[in-house]
């Protein structure tokens, strides 16, 4: 058997999404300010996450983070699987894998026995990573991260697709012995892939592979409406339908029963944001970040603008317009800061009884894709100026 060449698969629909309607999922990196048990921590996102399968949701997903209280999720994988003994339905994505810190061959063989032990469950969610401080103890530098990146997906994707052994000369990645792995994944030629990024190399590569880009609210609508652009014709250059690709939107949601209640939780999603500035500036001691104020963080109704806030009616209006922003499917980041386990679950409840049943048949207008691909081509610059003018880069890289 031969590797398929980009785009190419050969079951099902390549992102994993069976209709057209908005998905919607949790994003967990379990965050953990008072350097809480572990166990307990990972426990309480667990009933969550069981809690939101009742609900309605249509996956979750599980970042990768390391050496720090910004995100206690060292093993992604691991995680996906107890998340999969635990659930029967939902979907369980990373978001993502840093692959320059996996050896590409091993993170093929561990992907697909986890598909085939979810019986296809799993979603790939990968990335080149965005932290100088995780990065750095890997023996990884920001600088060299692309390439590294793409010649792991390189090496996987054969290791995924081919039956006859191969070799591999990169210029990070070596496989110097004729090399064939096995298993294959049950989701054939791989699980979907999707990719968080925020330069136009990024949604040209989304394109190229098929793959569903991750985006964050806290661009704001002119950010996440550059990265469409840029997706939409990066699709048009490859010569593919452009017309409502799948888009992915990483929010900080909060639902309750006014917008009062919602916001009291305010100040744990502002920990969260100034967490990850902080592990951007490198200011990590003893594996605890830094959270204090930084220079250009939003005001309060600026932050309050950027995050999914609320009670039902407005969280259903702010999912409108990221649909009417071309979105298609929204992951809820709702352990954020040291917020209570009570709130999430409360959360959960109000998103899978009113505001998800109200987002059944909105889908994105598909005259807004021939305006975009006729629109001024955008630049990575813009894409990182946008992403920097919000409050924080997130795992969005």
């Amino acid at each position: 058997m031969t590797a398929l060449r980009c785009g190419d698969r050969l079951d099902g629909n390549p992102t994993g999404n069976e209709n057209e309607t908005m998905k919607f999922g949790l994003f967990y990196e379990w965050p953990n300010p008072r350097v809480r048990d572990w166990k307990t921590l990972f426990e309480e996102g667990m009933e969550q996450i069981q809690y939101s399968e009742e609900m309605g949701f249509d996956y979750c997903l599980v970042a990768e983070h390391h050496f720090s209280n910004y995100g206690n999720s060292p093993a992604p994988l691991l995680q996906a699987m107890a998340i999969a003994e635990r659930t029967k339905r939902i979907k369980i994505a990373t978001a993502v894998l840093v692959l320059p810190i996996w050896n590409p061959l091993r993170l093929a063989e561990e992907v697909a026995v986890l598909d085939n032990l979810t019986n296809g469950r799993f979603i790939c969610g990968i990335g080149r990573g965005y932290q100088p401080h995780e990065l750095a103890r890997f023996d990884v530098t920001l600088e060299g991260s692309r390439q590294q990146f793409l010649e792991s997906l390189d090496v996987m994707v054969k290791a995924w697709t081919q039956d006859e052994s191969f070799t591999y000369d990169g210029e990070y990645i070596k496989v110097p012995n004729e090399t064939v792995v096995w298993p294959k994944p049950l989701t054939r030629p791989y699980p979907p892939l999707w990719v968080a990024g925020t330069s136009v190399e990024t949604m040209q590569l989304a394109a190229k592979w098929d793959m569903m880009p991750i985006t964050t609210g806290l661009l704001g609508a002119g950010g996440v409406r550059s990265h469409l652009t840029s997706l939409v014709q990066a699709l048009n250059a490859e010569g593919k339908d452009y017309h409502r690709p799948e888009l992915g939107l990483q929010s900080i949601t909060q639902v309750a029963a006014t917008d009062a209640e919602a916001l009291e939780e305010l100040d744990h999603a502002r920990w969260q944001i100034r967490a990850g500035r902080a592990l951007n500036r490198l200011e990590v001691h003893n594996g605890r970040v830094s959270a204090g104020p930084f220079e250009g963080e939003l005001d309060e109704k600026g932050l309050q603008e950027s995050l999914f806030f609320g009670n039902p009616d407005t969280v259903i209006k702010k999912f409108q317009q990221a649909a009417a922003l071309g979105v298609t499917h929204v992951s809820n980041w709702m352990m954020f800061g040291d917020i209570s386990h009570n709130k999430i679950m409360r959360s959960i409840k109000y998103m899978g009884e009113e505001v998800i049943p109200a987002m059944k048949d909105v889908e994105p207008p598909m005259e807004l894709y021939d305006k975009l691909v006729n629109a001024p081509a955008v630049t990575t610059a813009e894409l990182q100026a946008a992403r920097f003018r919000g409050p924080s880069p997130s795992d969005v890289t």
